[in-house]
């Protein structure tokens, strides 16, 4: 009977990923969610009853500043009419420059006998620990000051001022003397108190609703004991004069997070959701509760710190944008962010969780993938047609079949008899491998029995080991949040990898996916060290999972290699570790659309290295299809092809001419722009910022174009993109602002045509056919390349650059190189390059460094033997000839005029890592 019911599971749950749409019915709806049903009930309540008042007030007495913690702290009174008060802690800081503000809301609660003895009964206060690179900094408060009904805090040194209500729970916050945020605006503040079903009645508030509160009705999820009760946190925030907000992945729906009046509220709760549905707010795998907003003048973001199951909801009434956020469990923990730019922003957010990896350069590359390749045979015969093909990549992919019996840490025996030589052979071809490891282990053999006898393995209610269904069967999952569990976990990769340097690892199934759980995953009263609920954390399993593979491979590793992650589910703080993708998409035209406002959200939350499966996961696509979806994914900042195992075979030496030469030309075109894309990950690592940039980012005083989210930038470089994602379809407009553009492709000087509005934005009509992508190259910017086909990254090291010029209207232009080995960590101890390159008035063009390798071999090849100038807008024209002085030393070079669109400066003799100069 029990093996029954698994294979129907089992059958029910492949039938999702390979036949039909995902099955909405097994997840939940606001309706049908008794915390999100509840605080919706209590919104509406509370607004239209407007002579109540407010059930929240702060306990003058209580205030106090702790000068040792730089906090304010302060006592929240939650007054019910019955009599009952219940008393919220309540703490305050300035972080980082003083211009983030963070507070916190706990619940101060009695012992009771009644709750199980393996639960820790106070609320989950640690999501900060696992999303927070460290802990924050903070800055001296000036001493608070009361005036009237509020007490002011603020810093001598910043821009930034909050003013607290004490008989109504009410921040304002300020930046530069502007209201930029408010809190608990609409009085949606509701703190769901512990108490027992018993005493539940007279717990109540008069606008509150008992949906569900000690008991779940929905269909799949009846077993959820609820062994706390209600205990949801719920709080409004609005964004003032702000009428646009964008962020909050993983959703496939559009970049401007849209109205949900009338709708669904967006769900933050990792599932395994293939072919989710797109345009939709449902849940996927990832989630980050981070949202941004910004107008002509400033910025301001919200950092939600909660990993409990999580709906918001937003409205835009004129002139401020409304956000709603309601989470099942755990603490209020806000982070409030004030700068001039959404970049400004992201660098906060990201100083806050994390700065994005600088992964290994093979990673930027081309990664080749299927559901499976069969074996060793199959791996070096795909890796032959490749490099036959003219195919570059870098890295090919092992699904779960390479397993011995679906059980990780093991090699299929007949199929991959020797992993040390296939990863040999690779390796010496400049090739690397990823394999896919998930946080099930099947029941009974080493690896499970080990995580079980070291008690690090997720408990049930009764603090058992869980057992449930996954791929292998019945199997155990792994408990990261517990420091042993993370250090056996990281010490499973010891004998897996054994010091392998060109082998990565994919954790996938890591929301976690649970064959026979609730919702496509794990039950929410599960136990996890510390006696914590999974309820309060599940978003966050996924990081401590990643997170404990990372860090293995980087002891195994000991700073010779930089390990390389992908996970499908994430949360905040992930981009620290890992990589991601947009999981189990469907190769159809709506799908490629969507992967690039996905894309854009995440590099807008600070997870940027991110993609798509090209040329989606599930189903066969169509020769257009293909070509058009290579050419949006080369941009993507993860670059792979990745298909499920009951597709047609579809690596790109199997197509036919026309199609093959058209993905070729898109697949080597991300290698000629490696040196611009590595630079782009460099920024990112530095400052957090977007890699695939949303156009708001770049053009943040054009605030309509929060809403563009089919074209984007290249990280800082001026490469503009707007990809053909409609099947028959050959010309495209992009939309820009006041500037000079250029076609990437030859340079030719484009025509801008106004759109007939106030925005200031206008547009560039191109002609795309199915051999080209529609990108212009922005007046202003200098690009890198390398010009010469290489088989993989590790060749084209050895090339030297071309620089691509693209003055603007004034003659001027800026662009910039980072460069390091590639590979270990040395860049961290100053072996690396960083130049930047100038063009000045239509006269000079100079190289200077920041920073050059004491290591001369740790650049790679810098030599500059070709330098290539739009010519079409100058003001100015170039001579046949050029003087350089390089260090010093002048000589002459020929300058030919290839096009009516530039000039060719052929082996001036310049290095990027040193400093010259050429007058033109």
């Amino acid at each position: 009977m029990q093996l029954s019911w698994f294979l129907q599971l089992l059958l029910f749950w492949c039938h999702l990923h390979l036949v039909s749409a995902f099955d909405r019915s097994v997840l939940k709806t606001c309706s049908s969610a008794g915390f999100c049903k509840r605080n919706r009930y209590y919104g509406e309540s509370i607004q239209g009853n407007n002579t109540s008042s407010s059930y929240y007030v702060i306990d003058e007495s209580s205030v106090r500043y702790d000068g040792d913690e730089y906090s304010l702290h302060a006592n929240v009174i939650k007054s019910i009419p019955s009599g009952i008060k219940v008393e919220l802690p309540f703490t305050l800081q300035l972080l980082q420059d003083g211009n983030v503000v963070r507070f916190t809301i706990d619940e101060s609660r009695p012992h009771k006998d009644y709750l199980p003895k393996v639960l820790n009964q106070r609320r989950y206060n640690e999501t900060s620990k696992w999303a927070f690179a460290d802990v924050p900094s903070k800055v001296p408060i000036a001493k608070p000051r009361k005036i009237g009904n509020k007490i002011i805090v603020g810093s001598n040194s910043t821009d930034c001022r909050v003013e607290i209500s004490l008989d109504s729970f009410l921040i304002n916050v300020y930046w530069k003397n502007e209201l930029s945020m408010v809190v608990n605006e609409r009085s949606f503040l509701n703190y769901e108190h512990l108490r027992s079903e018993d005493e539940n009645s007279k717990n109540l508030l008069p606008e509150e609703s008992d949906f569900d509160m000690f008991h779940d009705s929905f269909n799949y999820s009846q077993s959820d004991t609820i062994p706390f009760g209600p205990e949801s946190v719920a709080l409004d925030f609005t964004f003032n004069e702000f009428e646009n907000l964008y962020g909050l992945p993983e959703h496939p729906a559009s970049f401007r997070i849209e109205e949900t009046c009338g709708g669904e509220p967006y769900r933050l709760f990792a599932a395994d959701v293939p072919r989710y549905d797109v345009g939709t707010r449902m849940p996927t795998y990832g989630n980050i509760p981070f949202v941004i907003g910004n107008n002509e003048k400033s910025a301001a973001g919200l950092f939600w710190v909660n990993a409990a199951d999580t709906w918001i909801d937003f409205k835009y009434p004129e002139g401020k944008a409304q956000s709603h956020w309601m989470s099942e469990t755990g603490i209020i923990d806000v982070v409030m962010f004030l700068g001039d730019t959404p970049m400004e922003i992201v660098d906060k957010y990201t100083n806050l969780t994390g700065r994005p990896a600088l992964p290994k350069e093979a990673a930027v590359g081309h990664h080749q993938s299927r559901w499976n390749y069969y074996n060793e045979s199959d791996v070096m015969n795909v890796d032959s047609n490749m490099e036959k093909g003219n195919f570059p990549y870098d890295i090919i992919w092992l699904d779960l079949d390479y397993t011995d019996e679906k059980k990780f840490f093991t090699w299929k025996p007949d199929a991959f008899p020797n992993p040390a030589r296939l990863l040999k052979k690779l390796g010496d071809l400049g090739r690397g491998l990823v394999v896919l490891i998930d946080p099930h282990l099947k029941k009974d053999y080493y690896y499970s029995n080990t995580v079980i006898k070291n008690e690090v393995a997720i408990k049930n209610r009764t603090g058992d080991t869980f057992f449930g269904t996954c791929w292998p069967g019945v199997s155990v999952w792994i408990d990261t949040f517990s420091d042993l569990g993370s250090k056996v976990w990281g010490n499973f990769y010891n004998n897996f990898v054994n010091g392998t340097e060109n082998l990565g690892i994919w954790n996938d199934m890591d929301e976690p996916s649970v064959f026979d759980g609730i919702e496509t995953t794990a039950p929410k009263n599960l136990i996890h060290a510390g006696g914590f609920e999974h309820r309060a954390l599940h978003n966050a399993y996924s990081l401590t999972v990643h997170q404990a593979t990372y860090n293995g491979l980087s002891n195994i590793f000991n700073g010779t290699a930089r390990p390389f992650v992908l996970t499908r589910s994430h949360f905040a703080g992930s981009q620290r570790t890992a990589g991601t993708w947009t999981g189990d998409n469907v190769a159809s035209w709506n799908y490629l659309q969507i992967s690039i406002p996905m894309v854009l959200t995440s590099n807008a939350a600070g997870m940027p290295f991110t993609g798509a499966d090209i040329a989606g996961f599930l189903d066969n696509p169509e020769d257009e299809l293909i070509v058009r979806w290579y050419q949006a994914g080369l941009w993507y900042p993860f670059f792979r092809a990745h298909a499920q195992n009951e597709t047609r075979r579809r690596e790109p030496f199997l197509f036919k001419d026309p199609i093959k030469s058209y993905v070729r030309n898109a697949i080597q075109l991300r290698y000629h722009l490696l040196p611009t894309f590595y630079t782009a990950f460099f920024n990112s690592n530095l400052k957090g910022s977007p890699i695939m940039k949303p156009m708001i980012f770049e053009k943040p005083k054009y605030t309509n174009f929060a809403a563009v989210d089919d074209q984007f930038y290249v990280g800082d470089s001026g490469i503009l993109v707007k990809p053909i994602t409609e099947k028959n379809v050959s010309f495209a407009y992009v939309q820009v602002a006041d500037g000079v553009y250029y076609d990437f492709h030859d340079l030719k000087p484009q025509q801008t045509s106004s759109k007939n509005d106030s925005s200031g934005i206008k547009c560039i009509g191109i002609e795309a056919g199915l051999d080209k992508i529609p990108a212009l190259l922005e007046g202003g910017h200098i690009i890198t390349k390398r010009d010469t086909y290489r088989k993989s990254s590790v060749y084209y090291r050895n090339d030297p650059y071309t620089l691509v010029i693209a003055p603007d209207a004034f003659g001027n232009a800026q662009g910039e190189l980072y460069a390091d080995d590639g590979k270990t960590w040395d860049h961290k101890s100053g072996q690396y390059l960083h130049s930047v390159f100038s063009f000045q008035d239509f006269k000079s063009i100079s190289g200077n460094t920041s920073n050059v390798p004491s290591n001369g071999e740790a650049a790679g090849n810098t030599l500059i033997d070709k330098i290539v100038i739009a010519i079409g807008n100058n003001n100015s024209s170039i001579g046949d000839t050029v003087k350089v002085n390089r260090n010093g030393e002048l000589h002459t070079v020929n300058v030919n005029k290839t096009s009516p669109f530039e000039a060719v400066i052929s082996n001036p003799m310049v290095y990027a890592n040193e400093t010259w100069k050429i007058e033109l």
